[in-house]
């Protein structure tokens, strides 16, 4: 009697080819160093640290007894995390350009296995980061929870539907990973990371507010500490911006895919 072997659909293998690239893209990421994983705290940790310890005595406390150190992580994270999507984008194919020769694996899935990674990673250390200070006494308000999931999925996407079509013009033109580097550098300035909306000048907040990333950014602090007060923010803005991004991304990709597996 002839074995039969259970065929698996195309969505069965690529999520078997999206785990194998996550659980490489962890090995890869961590398995140098001996710290490992602890990284993923380690480094916002670290840059919020140093920030505060620079900038806090400049900047001054935020409105609604918000401690400053958290202040920062609520930027610092979603600013990172949007970030890494796009910078983790530029090599995707030519770090995996070997395997696309194997047929159940496309161009796209690399993509993806560095975008699951940057929202696992990003996630686990925020609420890490949330529990740690709920432990030492600072009240952080669970009410609008939805809100915060909200902000942190509008944010990866807009940086993974940004990445998606810089990584594909990455693999046409090389150039492209050193100048995408310095145009994301200003975003830690214009993004209302290290200071509020609030404290901008009314003339030019205007302009700050069409960053989808202040919206996001500081409708989290607001969603955390209900004193912390900003006008302007919505997430209506950034939402729309997101799916324009990723519908621009999927377009981008469905119209170069056959270009992206060649070598």
């Amino acid at each position: 009697m002839p074995i039969r072997i259970k065929e698996q659909s195309p969505w069965q293998s690529q999520i078997l080819v999206i785990k194998a690239l996550l659980k490489r893209e962890l090995v890869t990421r961590f398995g140098k160093y001996k710290l490992g994983a602890i990284w993923i705290l380690l480094e916002p940790l670290l840059t919020v640290i140093f920030l505060g310890a620079i900038l806090g005595p400049f900047l001054g406390r935020t409105r609604g007894a918000m401690p400053y150190a958290f202040f920062l992580l609520c930027g610092f994270i979603q600013l990172k995390l949007c970030t890494n999507c796009i910078s983790s984008s530029l090599n995707a194919i030519s770090a995996n350009q070997g395997l696309l020769v194997y047929k159940k694996v496309q161009a796209i899935d690399p993509f993806i296995a560095r975008y699951i990674y940057q929202i696992l990673t990003h996630t686990f250390a925020f609420i890490t980061f949330c529990a740690i200070a709920y432990w030492v006494g600072i009240e952080i308000s669970l009410d609008h929870l939805l809100d915060v999931i909200a902000c942190l999925m509008i944010t990866w996407i807009i940086g993974s539907g940004l990445g998606l079509h810089l990584g594909i013009m990455a693999k046409k033109y090389t150039e492209l990973e050193k100048v995408v580097a310095y145009m994301l550098r200003p975003l830690l300035w214009i993004s209302c990371v290290l200071h509020s909306l609030n404290k901008v000048p009314t003339e030019y907040a205007k302009y700050l507010l069409y960053n989808p990333l202040v919206h996001t950014i500081e409708h989290m602090r607001m969603a955390l500490f209900p004193g912390y007060l900003v006008e302007g923010v919505n997430l209506y803005y950034p939402t729309a911006c997101a799916l324009c991004v990723s519908a621009y991304g999927l377009t981008t990709y469905r119209n170069n895919r056959h270009f992206l597996t060649q070598r």
